[in-house]
Parts: structure tokens; C-alpha cells; sequence
């Protein structure tokens, strides 16, 4: 038998495919063809209509695309428990382990993984003797609560437009501390750049790496906040130099709680701005946007598919201001 969360992910992540649900809808209507007769399955019958839940998630199908949402009856379930826990200020490993199969679907990508960072202090609940509710899982607990009073929902179309994609590259300098993005868009280039206060550093926990990868998640915060105009609904490919916040973005989580919490807004952000996120790894001497994280002056131009470097004045180049 399948776990709770398991099935869940198998089913938000069939959803995800829509040439998979365009294919089962299509057979359903040829079966009820055979059935009841030619035309009795009508384009009007594929429209939005009944919803059909499974594991908590509602789907509704139409001719165009098909929606998918949780359940309200089952948000209205969760969010009792989850206040429940909170006035008992308790927790324990049994009740971790089922809120957390039960809110496993804003994990998937089906939902932009709007929830995946939020899952983990409940999953480490788990491992807990005493069940005490910590300062971390309240936090997450009262974001349980706002996020499932809100009605989230994804819709997906049978045929995706294609969009041009956006290529953003982000870097970070530790010493001082310096965060730059460069956005390559419809052969046009846009770069930014901000020094970071010691109030945001205060953010992080205390290392020794300078924290190296907490600027670089806040350079792909800076680019996304930056061209949020430029970006918005488009397929976005993030370039980062650095390991670490490669892998949280791109699994929206992090071993650490206050990189979890960067990489989470990020997801919300991104499901705000409607984009489809993808992370990959760029070579350190090949991240362009290494210049403006160190404040160097230059020209970035697009030949052939290639990026070419020129020292030159930045006048000639569109500088988008950085938000505080």
C-alpha cells in the first residue's frame, strides 16, 4: 500500500502533464461514444462542470485546460487541526506525520512548490518525543493557516503557449557584501546591483563562509524583484554559479531554516508572477553577472548566441533600480 503523501505526489504530479490529461480526457469521451452513441459526448459535456476530488485535491476539466485546487471541505479539516495544535501548544509524531501527508501537495511542482519549505519543520516534528510545538513549527503553523485560507488554485491549458524564455543570472560577492543580476530578454540586456546592510546580514545564522550562500539565494531574490515587470508570466531560466542554492531553489528547500525561508518566498514569488522556474548550474569564469556583483563597469553584447565582454560605459546599457 501506498503512502498518503506518496499517492498525492503520483497524482499532482500526473496532473502536471498536460498532454496526459488532454489523452484521458479524449478516451473517456470516445468510451462514452461506444456507450450511449455518436455525439453524446459533446465539447460542451469536456467544459467546467463536477469536480472530481482525489487525496484532497479537486479537479475540474474543461475544453481548454483543467483546473486543479484542494478541497475546501478539506482545508476547512486541516485548518481546524492545525489551530488545534497551536492552543494545545503540542504535537505529536503521529499528528506531524499525517499533517504532513495531507498538506504534501503544495510541494509539487503542480503548485509552483509553494508549500515545500513549510513542510519541513513538520516532518522534523516527527522525530520529537516531548511533541512540543517550537518557535519554527508555530511560525510555520500560522502560514498554514493564512495559506489555506486563501483559494489556491492552478489552471493549466491542453496546448501551452510558448513564451520566449528569460535568462537570469545571479552572483554574490562576500567581501563586502554585494549582490548582481543580469537578465538577458528578446536580445536585449538589463543588469542591477545592490550592496547589502548589515541589518540584512543579521537575517543569518552565524558561519564562517561569509555567508556565501545566503547572498547568493538573495542575488536570485534581487533579479526576480528587479525585472519582476520584464519576467512576469514568462519560462525563466535562473544561472547561479553556487551549488548549494542551485539545489534549495530547485528542490524549494534548504538544510537550513533561514535558507528554507529565502527559497520559500522565492516559490511564492514566483507563483505571484506566474513563472515557470528552472535552475541551472553556470560556470563561475561564464556567470556575467559576476561584474556587476563586484561593481565592475562594462557592456555586455549578444553575438551568435554568445555573451561577449567589453569594457565600456554602462550608459549604453538599460540599469533597472534595485528595490530595498
Amino acid at each position: 500500500m501506498w503512502h498518503g503523501s506518496a499517492r498525492q505526489a503520483y497524482v499532482v504530479g500526473f496532473a502536471y502533464r498536460p498532454e496526459c490529461m488532454k489523452h484521458a480526457a479524449k478516451c473517456l469521451a470516445r468510451l462514452i461514444d461506444v456507450l450511449l452513441g455518436a455525439g453524446a459526448a459533446s465539447l460542451k459535456k469536456l467544459e467546467w462542470g463536477a469536480s472530481l476530488c482525489i487525496l484532497g485535491i479537486e479537479f475540474e476539466f474543461a475544453e481548454h485546460g483543467f483546473r486543479c485546487r484542494p478541497s475546501k471541505a478539506k482545508a476547512q479539516k486541516w485548518l481546524r487541526c492545525v489551530r488545534g495544535y497551536l492552543a494545545t501548544g503540542k504535537m505529536t509524531a503521529g499528528e506531524a506525520s499525517k499533517t504532513a501527508g495531507r498538506l504534501s501537495w503544495a510541494g509539487a511542482h503542480m503548485f509552483r512548490k509553494l508549500g515545500r519549505a513549510m513542510l519541513r519543520p513538520i516532518f522534523d516534528q516527527t522525530t520529537r518525543r516531548d511533541a512540543k510545538i517550537d518557535a519554527p513549527l508555530r511560525r510555520v503553523l500560522l502560514w498554514w493557516i493564512d495559506a489555506l485560507a486563501l483559494d489556491v488554485a492552478e489552471t493549466r491549458a491542453w496546448d501551452a503557449l510558448e513564451t520566449r524564455v528569460a535568462h537570469l543570472f545571479c552572483d554574490a560577492a562576500g567581501e563586502p557584501a554585494h549582490l548582481g543580476a543580469v537578465l538577458l530578454l528578446d536580445g536585449k540586456c538589463y543588469w542591477t546591483h545592490l550592496a547589502v546592510s548589515e541589518e540584512c546580514l543579521a537575517f543569518f545564522r552565524a558561519r564562517e563562509d561569509k555567508q556565501i550562500m545566503g547572498l547568493e539565494l538573495l542575488s536570485i531574490s534581487l533579479g526576480m524583484c528587479t525585472f519582476e515587470q520584464l519576467l512576469f508570466g514568462r519560462r525563466v531560466v535562473v544561472h547561479s554559479d553556487n551549488s548549494g542554492s542551485k539545489w534549495a531553489l530547485r528542490r524549494g528547500c534548504a538544510r537550513q531554516w533561514d535558507h528554507a525561508q529565502l527559497v520559500h518566498q522565492q516559490w511564492l514569488h514566483a507563483l505571484k508572477m506566474r513563472l515557470a522556474l528552472h535552475v541551472v548550474r553556470v560556470d563561475t569564469h561564464d556567470n556575467i553577472a559576476g561584474l556587476p556583483s563586484r561593481r565592475v563597469r562594462v557592456c555586455i553584447g549578444i553575438a551568435r548566441g554568445c555573451h561577449h565582454f567589453v569594457h565600456r560605459n554602462l550608459k549604453y546599457l538599460p540599469q533597472w533600480t534595485a528595490r530595498e
